[in-house]
């Protein structure tokens, strides 16, 4: 059998009557059904306490389930229709040419490194807040060269895209920090120019747009997360979107891996996404419109908060960006006018402002001690000898500026909670200022 085969085809009799009617009552108390069914554990419970990221069921999500339980297929490899779907709808929502379902978003951003060539001998430029593109890059064999960032967007500088250049660079991953989309019209013309490829780090930036088109789908290939925490929440997943076929074949083949019956061509990897979060998937990308719009509502929340202190610059531009807010983002800045940065980070632990947290990773992504120290196989590689690996402190002073002083508001917390502790940062700003 085809790697493909099982799939379901667009416009077919499946696709159109897959959505029948059915609802399935949830229960916190897992029941054993049958004459010898029996508990695994004792008096298994699911967990129904809620955290910050927590979105219960309040769509199709328990009806596609009961669809996707009943028909018994649980894979889109064995007859399980229900991915084709999501893919298509996903596809639809960000006016893309092609979209393949992932178990994650990292399994994209491997998928699109492999894609566009890039393996020992290469590099790829990345963006120095995030290491998710760089860890990537290693996946695949080769090493990540990082450019700094503009302060105000947090996203990559395109002024300095062009001096990283090297006859062995393959592609640029460029990630949309928080929400909001880099200059991608900037990036793809240097890009173009030296004929090299554009990943696009979507995993924060579902439905944000730059000049009135999406994120991820600027790019060659565009990585979006489903990760519990993100925007859109099914636990895990991702999806990546393609323009060009040769290069949709490519990254479909990731997702598509070889069964059993497959005869192996190539060394691919099994990055495939199951029915039952493609059900939860489909299901949320009806009401993810809606969820943007309260991210908006509450990132103006924490704008009212900061409202005045000049001391804080939120995170803004560039111009033509339209922000998805997965967080709210702003920048601690250090002045005459500015508190002491250790006081005022005890002042917020003390006022306990749980969706509120300062300085993200602490450190550029050249710092974490991955790159750093090169615990990966690929920096020990002879055939990355030619490669730069020089990720010296210093070398995106950005970057290693603003990191330690990022404060960032979780919009995606329930909507009485960030108005909670909204309230509570301005009054922290307020006896501080």
């Amino acid at each position: 059998m085809h790697n493909g085969e099982a799939r379901m085809r667009p416009g077919s009799k499946e696709e159109n009557t897959f959505m029948s009617d059915g609802a399935l009552s949830a229960r916190s108390r897992l029941r054993p059904v049958g004459k010898h069914a029996e508990y695994l554990v004792d008096e298994p419970y699911i967990a129904t306490e809620k955290n910050l990221s927590s979105r219960p069921a309040g769509g199709n999500e328990m009806k596609y389930l009961e669809q996707v339980l009943a028909s018994g297929n649980l894979s889109s490899l064995m007859g399980g229709t229900v991915t084709p779907l999501f893919e298509k709808a996903f596809r639809r929502l960000v006016s893309s040419k092609y979209s393949v379902a992932m178990n994650s978003c990292m399994s994209a951003l491997h998928s699109a490194v492999i894609a566009a060539g890039a393996g020992p001998g290469n590099e790829v430029i990345c963006d120095s807040v995030y290491v998710f593109g760089a860890m990537a890059v290693l996946y695949g064999g080769a090493i990540p060269v990082f450019v700094d960032v503009l302060p105000t967007t947090h996203n990559m500088d395109p002024e300095r895209i062009e001096a990283a250049i090297s006859e062995r660079t393959k592609a640029i991953i460029v990630t949309h920090a928080w929400g909001l989309p880099a200059e991608m019209d900037r990036i793809m013309a240097v890009a173009r120019r030296h004929k090299i490829l554009v990943i696009e780090d979507a995993a924060e930036s579902l439905l944000a747009t730059y000049a009135g088109r999406f994120t991820g789908t600027w790019g060659d290939i565009g990585c979006f997360s489903f990760q519990a925490s993100k925007q859109l929440s099914l636990g895990d997943g991702g999806m990546a979107t393609v323009q060009d076929d040769d290069l949709y074949r490519a990254v479909a083949n990731f997702a598509h891996a070889p069964t059993f019956l497959s005869v192996a061509h190539t060394l691919d990897y099994n990055y495939r996404i199951n029915e039952l979060t493609s059900a939860v998937g489909l299901a949320r990308l009806e009401t993810i419109a809606a969820e943007i719009e309260r991210l908006e509502s509450n990132a103006s929340c924490y704008d009212h908060a900061v409202e005045g202190c000049d001391w804080i610059s939120l995170q803004r531009g560039p111009e033509g960006a339209r922000h998805s807010f997965y967080y709210w983002a702003a920048n601690f800045l250090d002045g005459e006018n500015a508190p002491d940065f250790g006081r005022f980070n005890d002042e917020l632990a003390k006022a306990e402002i749980p969706s509120v947290t300062v300085g993200y990773t602490k450190m550029a992504a050249y710092q974490h001690p991955l790159i750093k120290y090169r615990r990966a196989a690929a920096f020990a590689d002879s055939r990355n000898r030619a490669c730069r690996m020089a990720y010296d402190d210093g070398q995106c002073p950005v970057a290693e500026r603003i990191v330690p002083r990022m404060i960032l508001g979780y919009t995606i917390a329930p909507d009485d909670v960030v108005r909670r502790d909204a309230d509570k940062l301005r009054e922290v700003i307020r006896r501080m200022s």
